[in-house]
This record gives C-alpha cells, sequence and structure tokens, in this order.
C-alpha cells in the first residue's frame, strides 16, 4: 500500500511538473488571434471561394514562429486556383495579439474567345521533324473561367484540320455549402482522316484516307468530386464512348480494336485520389504531389470482349536547397491488368510521360515506370515587368522567372504485346541534360532542353510544359 501510494504521489508531481512546464512554454510562445479577415480585389470572385483556400478561419491562434509560413501557404493556394495573377497576404496588427489578415487578390481575364492553331503530334519536336501542315488544328474555343464568380469553368471548342472536333466541358466544384462537393460534366465527338493503327521501330504506324473518315468517336463522362480538406480529393468517374474505324485498319492491325472488330461502345468507371501541396502547380518549386488513379474500361454490357483495367500512381517532390536553387524528383508507375486493344494503349513519349532525350520514339506497352531529377537555378526569379502601352491591368504586369537546370531521367517499358519490332520495349532508357526553362503568367511554360540518351543520341528539344 505505501509503494503505491508512493508512486501516485511521484506520478502526481511529475503531471504537474510536466503541466507547469507546458504552461510555461505556452506562456512564452508568441501567439496570433486572427480577429478580421479583409479581402480585396476580388471584383468576380465570391469572398466564400476565395475563405475556402485560406489555413486559418476568423478566431483560429497562429503562433509567430508560424504566421510568415502560413501567410506563404494561403498565397500559393489563391495562386493555385489560377484565378489570380497575383496574390498579396499579410498581417495588419492590433496590437501585440490581434491581428486582421489582408488578402489583396488580382484577378485575371477569364473570357476567352480563342483561335485554335495547334500541332497534334507526340510533342512538338516530333513535328518539328517533317512539319507536316496536315497535322495540324484550327478553330476556337470559347472558355468562361470563374463563372458566376463561383470558380466554376464552362468550355465549347470547335475544331477542323487534322482531328475534327466538338466538345463541351462543365466544371462545378462546389455543389453544398461546405464547398465539399463537386461535379464534372463532359460531352465530345471527333473524327479523323488519319490514325496511328500500330507502332514499328518506336515509331508510329499512320493509315490514311482522304475521302473517308477512317476513325470516328464520341462520348460521355461525369465525375463526381470530394474535397473534404485542404489539399486532399477524391474523384469518382462514369464514362461512356463509342469508336468506329474503317475496316481496312483491321487488316493492319487485328488488336487495334478486341477481336478485330471496326465498332467498339464500352463504359468506364475510374476512381482517384489525390494530395497536391505544391507552391504552384503550373511550375512547382516547393512542395509536394501524390495521386492514384485505378480505370475499368469494359463491364461486358455494350461490348463482350473488353476488360482492361489500368492502376498509375505518382509521387512528385519539389525542394528549395537555398536561395535560386532548386531540386525536384519525380516517380511514376503504371500497371495493366489484363492485355487490351491497341486503342488503349498508353506508354511513354507522350507530352507527360516522357524521358527527355527520347522525343523522336514511342513506346507502347502494359506497364511502364518513369523517374525524372532535376536541379535548377533561378537566373531571374519572379521579375515583373510592366508594359506601359497596354492599358489593361489584368495584362500589363508580366511576370518572368528563368531557370537554368540539369536533369537526369529514366524509364522502363514492360510489355508482352508490342515487344516484336519495339526495340525500346523490355528495355531500360536513360538519359540526362541541361534545359533553360522560361515561366510567366496565364501558366505559360516555354522550354529548350539539350540532351544525351542512351542509344548515344543527343538533340535539342523544345516543350511547353513543365519538366515534372
Amino acid at each position: 500500500m505505501f509503494l503505491f501510494s508512493l508512486r501516485l504521489t511521484l506520478l502526481t508531481l511529475f503531471v504537474s511538473v510536466g503541466f507547469c512546464a507546458w504552461s510555461q512554454n505556452a506562456n512564452k510562445a508568441d501567439f496570433k488571434v486572427v480577429q478580421e479577415i479583409k479581402i480585396i480585389g476580388n471584383k468576380t470572385t465570391k469572398e466564400k471561394i476565395v475563405l475556402r483556400e485560406l489555413p486559418f478561419n476568423l478566431g483560429d491562434t497562429i503562433t509567430s514562429e508560424k504566421l510568415n509560413k502560413t501567410l506563404d501557404r494561403a498565397k500559393s493556394n489563391l495562386l493555385n486556383t489560377l484565378l489570380f495573377n497575383f496574390v498579396t497576404v499579410d498581417p495588419v496588427y492590433f496590437d501585440s495579439t490581434n491581428i486582421s489578415i489582408y488578402v489583396l487578390l488580382e484577378e485575371r481575364w477569364y473570357w476567352w474567345p480563342t483561335p485554335i492553331f495547334e500541332i497534334q503530334e507526340t510533342n512538338f519536336n516530333t513535328w518539328w521533324q517533317t512539319k507536316d501542315m496536315e497535322r495540324i488544328n484550327y478553330g476556337f474555343y470559347v472558355v468562361k473561367e470563374n463563372f458566376r464568380g463561383r470558380r466554376e469553368r464552362i468550355s465549347l471548342k470547335l475544331q477542323g484540320g487534322y482531328t475534327e472536333q466538338a466538345r463541351f466541358k462543365y466544371k462545378i466544384p462546389y455543389i453544398n455549402k461546405k464547398q465539399t462537393h463537386g461535379l464534372n460534366f463532359n460531352l465530345n465527338y471527333s473524327r479523323n482522316h488519319e490514325l496511328t493503327y500500330a507502332t514499328t521501330n518506336n515509331k508510329r504506324n499512320f493509315y490514311r484516307d482522304d475521302k473517308e473518315y477512317v476513325r470516328k468517336q464520341y462520348g460521355a463522362s461525369v465525375s463526381y468530386d470530394i474535397r473534404p480538406k485542404l489539399y486532399n480529393q477524391h474523384s469518382v468517374q462514369v464514362g461512356f464512348a463509342n469508336v468506329d474505324v474503317a475496316d481496312t485498319i483491321a487488316l493492319f492491325n487485328s488488336d487495334y480494336l478486341p477481336d478485330g472488330k471496326s465498332n467498339l461502345k464500352y463504359l468506364s468507371l475510374g476512381y482517384g485520389v489525390y494530395r497536391d501541396k505544391r507552391n504552384f502547380k503550373s511550375y512547382p518549386t516547393k512542395g509536394f504531389y501524390f495521386d492514384f488513379v485505378a480505370v475499368k474500361n469494359g463491364f461486358g454490357v455494350l461490348s463482350d470482349n473488353l476488360n482492361l483495367i489500368t492502376m498509375s500512381s505518382q509521387v512528385k517532390k519539389y525542394w528549395e536547397l537555398a536561395p535560386r536553387f532548386y531540386f525536384s524528383g519525380m516517380a511514376k508507375v503504371k500497371y495493366t491488368a489484363h492485355e487490351g486493344p491497341y486503342y488503349l494503349y498508353g506508354g511513354l513519349g507522350y507530352m507527360n510521360n516522357l524521358v527527355r532525350g527520347y522525343e523522336l520514339y514511342v513506346i507502347n506497352g502494359e506497364h511502364t515506370a518513369l523517374t525524372k531529377m532535376q536541379l535548377r537555378y533561378a537566373l531571374l526569379d519572379n521579375k515583373i515587368f510592366k508594359l506601359k502601352p497596354i492599358p489593361w491591368d489584368k495584362f500589363n504586369k508580366v511576370p518572368l522567372s528563368i531557370y537554368l537546370g540539369a536533369f537526369f531521367d529514366s524509364g522502363y517499358v514492360s510489355s508482352n504485346v508490342n515487344q516484336q519490332n519495339n526495340f525500346l520495349t523490355n528495355t531500360t532508357l536513360y538519359s540526362g541534360g541541361l534545359g533553360l526553362d522560361f515561366v510567366s503568367y496565364y501558366d505559360a511554360v516555354f522550354r529548350v532542353e539539350y540532351a544525351l540518351n542512351h542509344l548515344g543520341e543527343s538533340g535539342l528539344y523544345l516543350h511547353f510544359i513543365a519538366p515534372l
């Protein structure tokens, strides 16, 4: 009994001392209480849309140690909505404890009636080899960003040229008061006089008929999105697609569609989970990104012989090593549970799925792996240029960053279907090189890169998206 009482006394003393120490540290900590949030410059955007992106609420307590980091995070969150060109988040002190946070916004231009003039290729460098003007798309699209001031997006696309296309999209990010649930709708129709029916020596094989359309396709999809917190999102998508190809295609490649048919109708179901804490989505320098996506194509309802399941995941990490020095890395994998038709195959060699230095090749297959690493130095770090001849505020301030970098990429495509006549399949790919990146407003990115691959081939390549 004595020992029990002694232990209880010591435990009580320990807890008391610990509580006192915690209380002293808490008292020493410099807390700031958010008494007011003032939003300025949101002429179109609803205030609730801005408040949704802030990592704090009215009445929250923030330590002085974390205040600057919290305000920087708020700025990144708002920039990543792609609703604003410039964002400033600053504290205003009522006294040593209570603060007001001022959010100054400069909204983007939200109406975009834009002509279309684009190249339809795996990337710009493939087209530059031939400069084939028949692979140009032209037309126009009308986009209304931030529709109703609620971050909704409506787009209509009417396109001619290599791919004749009509497409309508409507994105509603929030359908409930808590702004945690959203919907996306998509309708599309397209047709081509030319298509890629197979791959030989890691080059695409084309079939063209100038009189008839060799492929017609239409489809629709709807997705239900859940964003419970600031940086996490879940998405479930249901889709329908119908594809018709010329009978000649089956003669060239009996695996283009299942069973050598010229028509494919199928339903799809997909699920994705995403976590995004990058400082700027269009060209990140700090932060983290992760996703996992699973898609089931074919349920035996419309097409009896389609059963294709794909799963993919990627991780990206960005570090600021020192002022102006940045390092980033990524890893991405895709697994295909069943062999599917060539029409639904992917691989490496397409835009973001690219080992630099292999821009002129296509490596299709069931399973893929891709890694990238890059070290960058900011020659110019977000310098703002004022274009005085332009009277409109949404266009006359141009931010510009220029990064000099070195990179190393590697990749692998595993395939039982496409290994014949494709020497880069089931082979480790790797490359390295130097690059110069230009980043400006409205998410504009331009890259010039020199790369050397494992085949000993080298070249200068141009790109218009962030490297990773």
